[in-house]
């Protein structure tokens, strides 16, 4: 049987989530992009392994590097479009819920625990997936780098989510898939909780699979 870990109610009195690989399993939809945009350029690259590269950046600066790095035909804004009929069905009605993810929060409200997400992807499909999810309601603040043009490598999205949940660095707990976000975490002294992949397993720091691994 796997221990689980410990949430401390008594010390956090807030939790800031990712979106994408943390609330929502959602990173097959992104690489379905990735590879339509890919066969439609004829490029042809590893698309599991470029995927490593474009998790530490915001959707725009994808397909930025893209037509940049690969002098694509199709232009950033058709790439976008091409993006826009994959994901916002997706987002809508098909992405489902991480294990545990909607339960703990739905805990955390009930015994006033602020919850805020921290997110790269824009707002048009965020707020889509956590309404059909019943979790947008819940959230005290939602931060999209994207919409902000803010970046999870700055302390200043996650300030914005703080000040928000009236909660600081050191009751505030942070979920996240990406090891970047998690280091700006680090760096500003607030506890955070890796969210394991197969080619990210977190064996350097606390890490769940999902939150059925959550014991509060």
């Amino acid at each position: 049987m796997v221990k689980k870990m410990q949430f401390d109610k008594e010390k956090y009195k807030g939790v800031i989530f990712d979106l994408d690989g943390t609330l929502i399993d959602s990173m097959y939809v992104w690489r379905k992009v990735v590879a339509s945009i890919y066969e439609k350029n004829g490029i042809e690259a590893d698309v599991d392994a470029d995927m490593k590269r474009y998790h530490a950046m915001k959707v725009s600066e994808v397909f930025a590097y893209i037509h940049e790095h690969w002098h694509t035909a199709m232009t950033i804004e058709q790439m976008n479009g091409l993006a826009d009929s994959i994901l916002e069905d997706e987002y809508t009605n098909i992405i489902p819920a991480l294990d545990g993810a909607v339960e703990f929060v739905q805990w955390c409200v009930k015994n006033g625990v602020r919850c805020a997400v921290v997110t790269s992807s824009p707002m048009r499909l965020v707020r889509p997936v956590l309404e059909r999810l019943g979790l947008y309601q819940d959230m005290d603040a939602i931060e999209s780098a994207e919409d902000l043009h803010l970046s999870k490598h700055d302390p200043q999205i996650f300030e914005r989510a703080l000040q928000a949940m009236n909660t600081n660095v050191r009751d505030t707990l942070f979920f996240e898939d990406s090891r970047y976000a998690l280091e700006t975490a680090d760096r500003m002294g607030m506890d955070a909780v890796g969210m394991k992949t197969k080619s990210e397993p977190y064996d350097d720091r606390v890490s769940i699979w999902n939150f059925s691994e959550l014991a509060y």
